[in-house]
C-alpha cells in the first residue's frame, strides 16, 4: 500500500504533540497552557510552511530545495522569537522542550519537500 505523504505528515505531527504533551503534563508536571500555546504556534507555522512549499513547487519547482532551506532558517528565527515570548527559560529543561519539537517538525517539513521533489522527477 502506498502511503500519502500528506496523511503521514499530519499523523506524525499530532503524534509528536501527544507524546510531548504527555511528557509535559504527566512526567514533568508543568503548566499545560504554555505547551498548548507553543503547539498552536507550531501548528500555524507548520501549515504555513507546507502551504509555501506547495506554492513554490507549483510556481518554481526547480527552486524547491533552496526554498526549503530558507524556510527552515525562517522557522528557526520564529521559534527563537516565540521562545522568548513564552518565557521558556523559566521551565526546567527548556532546551529539551524547545529543540526536540523543532527538529521533529523540521524533519517532517524536509520529508514532505523530498516527496514533492521525487514526485516531480517521476512525471
Amino acid at each position: 500500500m502506498k502511503s500519502n505523504p500528506n496523511i503521514l505528515v499530519v499523523v506524525l505531527f499530532f503524534l509528536t504533540f501527544l507524546i510531548h504533551f504527555s511528557l509535559w503534563k504527566f512526567v514533568f508536571h508543568l503548566d499545560e497552557i504554555i505547551i498548548i500555546k507553543f503547539y498552536l504556534f507550531l501548528s500555524v507555522m507548520f501549515m504555513m510552511m507546507i502551504t509555501l512549499i506547495i506554492l513554490i513547487n507549483r510556481v518554481a519547482p526547480e527552486f524547491l530545495g533552496l526554498s526549503v532551506i530558507g524556510l527552515i532558517l525562517l522557522k528557526f528565527g520564529l521559534m527563537y522569537l516565540i521562545r522568548k515570548k513564552l518565557n521558556f527559560e523559566t521551565i526546567p529543561g527548556y532546551k529539551f522542550h524547545f529543540i526536540i519539537p523543532y527538529f521533529v517538525l523540521t524533519t517532517l517539513l524536509t520529508y514532505y519537500a523530498i516527496k514533492l521533489i521525487n514526485h516531480d522527477k517521476k512525471q
